[in-house]
């Protein structure tokens, strides 16, 4: 999504952006050229490292029980790598999504996703935002559609390299997600 491209990357397609569109852009990107690839399982990892790549890929098996999987950072010593404002603020809109849509997840804000092409396929997400809510909207409207959401452990990495959003954008987002849980995508 505008950033410069790898060095060197087997076995890996690579679609760029030619300036940064947003986070969500750059998924929507990604899902419907998988899509129109003819992918039945899509995955989403970060590029900066935050997610292991093997266990990240793995959630893919998960998908024979549901349409999407999640790997929750809670799953993992209770969140404790997670920086503790994030964690806070993570626990109550993951709590306020799970009373008002009915679910019993751990995390519903992990970057570490995989999905069913077919579950995708019946999202309007090309009207989704394309900053960090898409994120929240993808989760929504699947549970919206009665969609089965399943989870599995993660661990999460914290330091310099990992990309983040600042804490006045944490606010933001923190604010559009009350308003996606309790409206819809």
């Amino acid at each position: 999504d505008g950033s410069s491209p790898p060095q060197k990357q087997e076995r890996v397609r690579v679609i760029r952006h030619p300036k940064n569109r947003g986070y969500g852009a750059a998924q929507k990107t990604g899902y419907a050229q998988a899509m129109e690839d003819g992918a039945d399982r899509i995955v989403l990892l970060h590029g900066d490292g935050q997610y292991p790549v093997g266990p990240t890929i793995a959630l893919a098996d998960d998908l024979a029980e549901h349409d999407a999987v999640l790997g929750s950072r809670f799953l993992v010593d209770g969140g404790a790598a997670i920086p503790s404002w994030r964690r806070w603020g993570n626990r109550f809109l993951s709590g306020f999504a799970n009373l008002r849509l009915g679910c019993e997840l751990s995390e519903l804000h992990t970057g570490a996703r995989a999905f069913r092409s077919e579950a995708l396929r019946e999202l309007p997400i090309h009207r989704y935002s394309d900053n960090y809510l898409f994120d929240q909207q993808i989760l929504v409207g699947l549970l919206r559609q009665g969609r089965s959401i399943g989870e599995a452990p993660v661990h999460a990495r914290y330091d310099d390299t990992v990309m983040s959003i600042s804490p006045v954008e944490a606010v933001r987002y923190g604010l559009g997600c009350l308003r996606v849980i309790a409206r819809g995508p």
